[in-house]
């Protein structure tokens, strides 16, 4: 007798089909457990999933993919498909599973370019003969499905069963009809497509990355204890503990709002058995932020499964870590982990329809959201935010927003969307965290010497751009001081390298020359700082570098008046700026009491605040409208052109490190080459276009730009021809 042929679903290493199924209804079982609420959205959610999930990989089994899946050159999920005429169940639940298995790979509009229709007939009744090959595991398969439902369901269902002569259904298949329900369903049906194709993508990707079951988060409160104890917490923290619904906290630098965030996730997450299945999102603006909160939480929580992080260059925080950054960064793009620290932009990649998004939608229904420094955005980043925020509230979310410095049209922005309650520190409470005096001096950066320079050494002077920024470094270098120079444009691994040197030595410099960057992204203590004028906000995030803690008096910090003509381009509308000086100076030699910032905030932008306002509410009825555009199993070409129009920074490397990329490349040390990389900002991209170039024209190197600039690791990109002259 010849022995039963196996099928497997994966290779290298080899996975049997019935096995990675298992896997799959594991991982299902898990989130049945963990999100009850999307059965109350749609009823049938976990039933149809299953089925999904036992159907999604049959077409493997066809011989030609059993050979060589790399060679075989057909879509296994086409032949996956047509198994869902043998479910008893009614049509529209037979053909919301059809859809999402016929779609889990790629969206329905690239699908039908080689569905079995018409010409294309023909080669679908052949793979199925391939497919009929292994008709007897089939068989066998299907033999073991009322197994899997009393595991999952507690019972037989006997939902799913072949029948007699099962293979000429199969041949016989009619795929218009699918697309044909599709077109006149998808806008009804929106949100179990969009549920139905998520978990079947959710499921499919962890057990393909060798998991079984999500994340459960033990309770928060315990951790946030061990950290400060319970009789230590400040008001603020004890109030959001108790704290149901959507909330706006007010609090200042070093009060612990992180804390207070943590413990209002706790007080609103849903608890199972297991402990916490709640997804809480804890977003911030700069990816700098986000990997010293991962490092933080991680601390806290010490598990890194329950702590994921999401920006563009997570993986290389992870490589440049002693994480085992493959796994996590796997995982941490999936419904895997409890908590995600992220940036916007992640969550918004879902809502313009980029990648497998419909998992991310999931994983936002009933989630919990932190936003922190949600001050720090621009008008149109601010209205894509609050247009997410109106449509998550129709899904359940909860959202906490917390800040330091909030203008008050931000403010009321916020509540039209949320109607929040509201969590303020006392005035008297707000005053002990003053820490800053401030002292406004007339005149321009670029013409004071060293020893004008006011304060305490190591001074910090803060740059609106980088060439303001090299000016003043070349012209203290000169003068014989210890100087460093950090902003944006520099590789990632001279600036990694520049940031070591200061947390580990900073006290050996006289001083710092810096853009924003050193707004964000380190965690140190300077002696005084002298900066340029910005909007008040930003200024405020600037003088937090000095007297961090807030311990002992409040420190001098230094304004001038006058910036460059560059900084217009910067600070837009400029108004904010000049309105911020006039402040200043009614403050001058005056300490900045924490409890006057939201009203000195405010009054910066009084002026301009409802041109801002306008602006805000046009991004947020724009993206409304791009939002409603996406269709779920669907790609949205112009929601991703627009996003990565939007959001999508340009990084090149500088000519001077053309060869050394090269052989990284060819030994296959691809994470190294991010250490080569600048972030061009765009308006350098076009005023230079003639001076970038592809690496090469296959292979790695065609997706790496080379920029034909000047670089060196002192002063990084200049605006000068690789052996060339000054432009």
């Amino acid at each position: 007798m010849e022995e039963m042929k196996v099928c497997f679903a994966k290779f290298n290493p080899h996975d049997f089909l019935e096995c990675h199924v298992m896997d799959a209804i594991n991982v299902l079982k898990s989130m049945k457990r963990a999100f009850p609420w999307l059965e109350e959205i749609f009823p049938e959610v976990w039933e149809l999933e299953f089925y999904t999930i036992i159907l999604h990989d049959l077409g493997k089994c066809a011989l030609g993919f059993q050979k060589n899946p790399k060679t075989w050159g057909y879509r296994h999920e086409i032949l996956s498909t047509p198994f869902i005429q043998f479910l008893d169940l009614k049509d529209e639940h037979k053909m919301l599973v059809g859809l999402s298995i016929l779609t889990h790979h790629k969206p329905i509009s690239e699908v039908k370019n080689y569905i079995p229709i018409g010409e294309y007939r023909g080669e679908y009744e052949a793979r199925v003969e391939e497919l009929l090959e292994n008709k007897e595991y089939i068989e066998m398969y299907f033999l073991k499905i009322p197994l899997w439902e009393i595991y999952v369901f507690g019972k037989k269902k006997k939902l799913l069963e072949l029948p007699k002569n099962w293979e000429e259904d199969v041949r016989d298949f009619h795929f218009e009809d699918l697309l044909k329900w599709y077109e006149e369903n998808v806008n009804r049906l929106r949100d179990e497509m969009i549920i139905l194709k998520g978990l079947l993508n959710a499921c499919d990707h962890l057990a393909s990355a060798g998991e079984s079951s999500i994340r459960f988060l033990p309770d928060i409160e315990q951790f946030v204890e061990m950290k400060i104890p319970r009789e230590k917490w400040r008001p603020l923290q004890l109030s959001s503990s108790m704290t149901e619904g959507d909330v706006i906290l007010y609090a200042p630098t070093g009060y612990g709002k992180t804390e207070a965030a943590l413990l209002w996730a706790n007080k609103n997450a849903h608890r199972t058995k297991k402990g916490i299945s709640s997804r809480i999102f804890y977003i911030l603006p700069y990816k700098a932020s986000i990997n010293a909160m991962h490092r933080r939480l991680l601390e806290m929580f010490k598990d890194p499964g329950l702590v994921g992080l999401l920006h563009s260059s997570s993986g290389i925080y992870l490589y440049s870590s002693s994480l085992e950054y493959k796994r996590l960064l796997s995982l941490y793009g999936k419904i895997y982990s409890p908590i995600k620290i992220t940036t916007p932009f992640q969550i918004m990649k879902a809502f313009f329809g980029v990648g497998f998004f419909e998992i991310t939608l999931v994983e936002l229904i009933n989630s919990l959201l932190i936003f922190d420094e949600i001050h720090a955005y621009e008008s149109n980043i601010l209205g894509i935010i609050l247009a997410m925020l109106e449509l998550l509230k129709e899904k359940r979310a909860k959202a906490l927003v917390m800040t330091a410095t909030f203008p008050k049209f931000l403010e009321e922005l916020i509540k039209s969307i949320l109607n929040p309650k509201e969590l303020k520190t006392p005035p008297e409470e707000a005053d002990k965290f003053t820490r800053h005096r401030v002292n406004v001096i007339d005149g321009d950066i670029r013409t004071l010497d060293s020893e004008e320079f006011p304060g305490p050494r190591p001074i910090l002077i803060a740059c609106n751009t980088v060439n303001t920024s090299i000016e003043v470094y070349s012209k203290l270098k000169e003068s014989g001081a210890n100087v460093m120079l950090i902003h944006g444009r520099f590789t990632y691994g001279d600036r990694e390298d520049k940031e070591k040197m200061l947390m580990n030595s900073l006290s050996d410099f006289d001083f710092v020359v810096a853009t924003q960057v050193i707004e964000v992204s380190l965690d140190i203590d300077f002696g005084s700082i002298i900066t340029e004028p910005a909007p008040l906000d930003a200024l405020i995030q600037r003088f937090g570098r000095v007297n961090r803690r807030g311990f002992g008096k409040p420190r001098d910090v230094y304004v001038l008046t006058k910036g460059s003509e560059d900084d217009k381009n910067v600070y837009r509308p400029y108004d904010v700026v000049e309105e911020t000086v006039k402040i200043l100076r009614e403050i001058n030699g005056k300490e900045l009491r924490e409890s006057l910032i939201p009203y000195l905030i405010t009054e910066a932008y009084r002026r301009e605040e409802n041109k801002i306002v306008d602006k805000v509410l046009e991004h947020k009825e724009y993206a409304m409208r791009l939002f409603k555009e996406i269709r779920p199993m669907d790609n949205y070409i112009e929601g991703e052109m627009e996003f990565y129009k939007l959001f999508g920074g340009i990084e090149a490397i500088p000519g001077t490190y053309q060869h050394v990329v090269e052989d990284l490349l060819n030994k296959g040390q691809y994470m190294e080459v991010h250490k080569y990389l600048v972030p061009i900002p765009y308006w350098l991209f076009f005023a230079e276009q003639e001076n970038f170039h592809r690496l090469s024209d296959k292979g790695p190197g065609k997706y790496l730009l080379v920029a034909e600039l000047e670089y060196s690791p002192e002063l990084g990109l200049l605006r000068k021809p690789l052996e060339g002259d000054i432009i």
